[in-house]
């Protein structure tokens, strides 16, 4: 995690509404009784049940729960009763992951991703949630806080998705959301909303793909609570590697810590974060050039800094202001000698004043 998520931002209503219709469903079956609206929002247990689909499903789910040795029952009980948020487990490797029965895993499967991909999506739902997934999305890349600003909180590297003018908010295109916690491995928490996090589609669909925030070889690990926690400006270290004839960004991330390593070693091999940024910054003049030109030493040096201050200040508002602001500062703790032969590359590298005027002015 990149940025912190600001606390007062609000979760996905719609997933709140159907995560509590989930256990619910799952409690009546497990202690035998008729489902219990009253704990959902009024009218979306009417909606839910009203589509044939997710009824099937949940038929299917409730069926095989009632068929349950009561051991099983009692210790699936007291695991809901629990009603954990799926975070915990990311910060605590010794909090034991929620045991599903084999013959229950795969209709629990079945009914969570079909809740989170077909029937968060019902009219119905959303009227009784007083909310459509896009209304939760449009709160989430909100500018102002409570929202998060538009930049992928993951990576800083890239939109959650991209705004159109003319087009109504709750229109907008939207950004995939992660399933911290994999929906195909941990079904409990398919639609839990502290489970679902907003980030870009090279986070979702380039980088993490089915990796698992959890294990990695057989083992636990630790991870970031992205709702609590993301890594410290101290923790991103961005330096210049000038000891090749083309000097190079590195990104080193060194936690304080046992446990905050392993929570940066989780972020960077699921997400693919220094390969990412020191990709971006493979051609290091041409990037800086896009931004810092100077005839003089002492214009170099103030520009970068200009331009530090500026990026960092935005970090939020577009992709990687946040690590050009790293780069711009660490290019200007090079040595001089080494500083001053990237300035002169850039100078030598910039069009000159008629191409300009050519490409524009034409």
């Amino acid at each position: 995690m990149l940025f912190a998520i600001r606390p007062a931002l609000e979760q996905s209503k719609v997933f709140d509404g159907l995560n509590r219709f989930l256990r619910e469903l799952m409690m009546a079956a497990l202690e035998g009784r008729a489902f219990d609206p009253g704990a959902l929002p009024v009218g979306l247990h009417a909606a839910v049940d009203g589509n044939q689909a997710t009824r099937d499903l949940a038929t299917a789910l409730r069926e095989v729960l009632v068929g349950l040795e009561q051991e099983r029952k009692t210790a699936l009980i007291r695991e809901l009763l629990l009603d954990r948020e799926p975070c915990n487990f990311l910060t605590d490797r010794a909090l034991a992951v929620p045991v599903i029965p084999d013959g229950v895993f795969s209709p629990l499967k079945q009914l969570s991703v079909h809740l989170f991909g077909r029937t968060a999506k019902l009219v119905g739902v959303e009227a009784c949630c007083g909310e459509c997934i896009n209304d939760h999305c449009s709160r989430f890349r909100a500018a102002a806080a409570p929202g998060n600003g538009n930049v992928c909180c993951v990576c800083g590297t890239e939109y959650l998705a991209q705004v159109r003018a003319g087009v109504v908010e709750n229109e907008q295109w939207r950004g995939p959301y992660d399933h911290l916690l994999a929906k195909d491995e941990y079904p409990l928490f398919g639609v839990h909303p502290g489970n679902l996090l907003p980030i870009c589609h090279t986070c979702n669909s380039k980088s993490k793909l089915a990796k698992d925030l959890l294990h990695k070889d057989g083992q636990r690990r630790l991870s970031f609570s992205p709702w609590t926690e993301c890594a410290l400006p101290a923790e991103v270290v961005v330096t210049i590697d000038d000891a090749d004839v083309f000097p190079r960004v590195v990104v080193h991330l060194l936690g304080g810590s046992v446990d905050r390593q392993d929570k940066l070693d989780t972020w960077n091999e699921v997400y693919q974060i220094k390969n990412r940024i020191e990709g971006e910054f493979l051609a290091l003049r041409e990037k800086v050039a896009e931004d810092v030109t100077s005839d003089s030493e002492a214009e170099f040096m103030a520009d970068l800094e200009r331009r530090a201050q500026a990026k960092s200040g935005a970090c939020r508002v577009s992709p990687f202001n946040y690590w050009r602001a790293r780069v711009y500062c660490s290019v200007y703790a090079m040595d001089q000698a080494s500083r001053e032969a990237l300035r002169l590359a850039i100078r030598q590298s910039s069009p000159p004043a008629q191409a300009l005027e050519n490409l524009f002015f034409n």
